[in-house]
């Protein structure tokens, strides 16, 4: 006749390990479904200032940097506008930025794309160097403009805006 082996009764430091892991992973998938996933904001790039050389310091001539453009103050509320004496309302340009870099220019082109903004990158030689500017527009109506100010301003994007003359 064969026996049957007596089972040894488990130790209860088992039982208190298993419960530890257990109660580890739980709090682990707690913390796991806790966490909110945020999406990564726009940055603004600076431009680095060119490196100091003994040569004159370059004169700026704003007549002729912007002769067609009005800049409008972006913090204040500004009355509504009053048609043209040609009856046309005023037409304004959103300018999110200018960076040396097409590809940086790019880059926030496309941010804003997302945004559903009409955007477009303008290349301009300003001083013997190209620079790429980012400009929403051109927008004919107050409406307009201020949906695109909204958008920006929920978004954490600068700007600077512009009325064409």
């Amino acid at each position: 006749m064969a026996r049957k082996k007596k089972s040894q009764p488990v130790p209860p430091w088992v039982w208190l390990f298993t419960g530890v892991v257990t109660g580890l992973f739980l709090a682990f998938l707690y913390h796991l479904a806790s966490i909110k996933t945020t999406t990564p904001q726009p940055r603004a790039v600076e431009a680095k200032p060119a490196p100091r050389s003994s040569k004159p310091s370059t004169k700026y001539d704003f007549y002729t940097l912007l002769p067609d453009k009005e800049v409008v103050d972006a913090t204040t509320p500004r009355p509504k506008t009053t048609p043209k004496p040609d009856g046309k309302p005023d037409t304004f340009l959103i300018q999110t930025g200018s960076f040396r870099s097409a590809q940086d220019a790019d880059r926030r082109r496309a941010e804003l794309i997302l945004l559903g903004l009409d955007v477009k990158v303008q290349a301009v030689e300003l001083g013997g160097e190209i620079w790429h500017r980012v400009q929403i527009g051109p927008l004919d109506s107050d409406a307009k403009l201020d949906a695109a100010k909204t958008t920006l301003s929920e978004n954490k994007v600068e700007y600077l805006v512009t009325r064409l003359k």
